[in-house]
């Protein structure tokens, strides 16, 4: 979501694509000092200028993308509507190629706090690995939350994306993706999406997974990892 309007136009319209101007948003406001923006740089992949990213501890949360994907298509269903994972909007989405751009830069800039990766399922299954992200990025392990209270969406589209959550008082089992059967899964898009839809999920799936297993080899891991 942070990625820049020409990263993603260049990705979602491939060879279609042919403007090589930046498009780059600059914060500030109209009484900012022109010096103080003219040396801002934006060598990173999003819309943001290097100062501003390089202030922050970068860590990324992934999933595997046979789970990721087809919730991601469900949740835009209930509030968009043509959300087809072919249309251009979920595209430049249904990728883990941006993530890992960006990933990618903070890893290879001399200035960057080093990138830290936790995985779902390791969230889901491996307390030791959320409590070994915590020490690595001086967070309290004793402080991360596990139980919580229900609460009420109103939002629409918020809720499209949080009703899991609000629902739920905990972390849920049997969300995760280790062991999950892939084919299996690509049969059940059929069912759910129809069989064109699904065979377009399934092609983003396949084209994340070098991403993703590169992101995956970077992720911090606990004792039971």
């Amino acid at each position: 979501m942070l990625t820049s309007p020409d990263e993603l136009f260049a990705y979602g319209c491939g060879e279609d694509y042919d403007d090589k101007t930046a498009l780059k948003l600059r914060l500030g406001s109209e009484g900012q000092k022109s010096d103080l923006k003219s040396t801002r740089t934006y060598s990173n992949p999003t819309f943001l200028p290097d100062d501003f990213l390089l202030a922050m501890q970068p860590v990324f949360q992934i999933r595997h993308p046979v789970l990721m994907f087809p919730s991601l298509v469900r949740a835009q269903a209930k509030v968009l509507p043509n959300s087809h994972p072919s249309v251009p909007r979920l595209v430049v989405t249904l990728t883990l190629h941006n993530s890992r751009a960006l990933f990618d830069w903070y890893l290879n800039h001399p200035s960057a706090l080093s990138p830290k990766v936790i995985d779902a399922d390791d969230i889901m299954k491996n307390r030791e690995a959320v409590r070994a992200l915590c020490r690595e990025i001086d967070f309290d392990p004793d402080a991360v939350q596990y139980e919580w209270e229900t609460r009420e969406e109103t939002d629409p589209q918020k809720a499209a994306f949080l009703s899991t959550i609000a629902a739920s008082t905990g972390i849920k089992p049997g969300l995760e993706a280790r062991g999950v059967d892939v084919e299996a899964e690509k049969a059940k898009w059929v069912e759910e999406f129809g069989e064109k839809d699904a065979g377009d999920l399934a092609r983003a799936v396949e084209a994340a997974m070098p991403d993703y297993e590169y992101l995956l080899s970077h992720r911090v891991r606990g004792a039971q990892s």
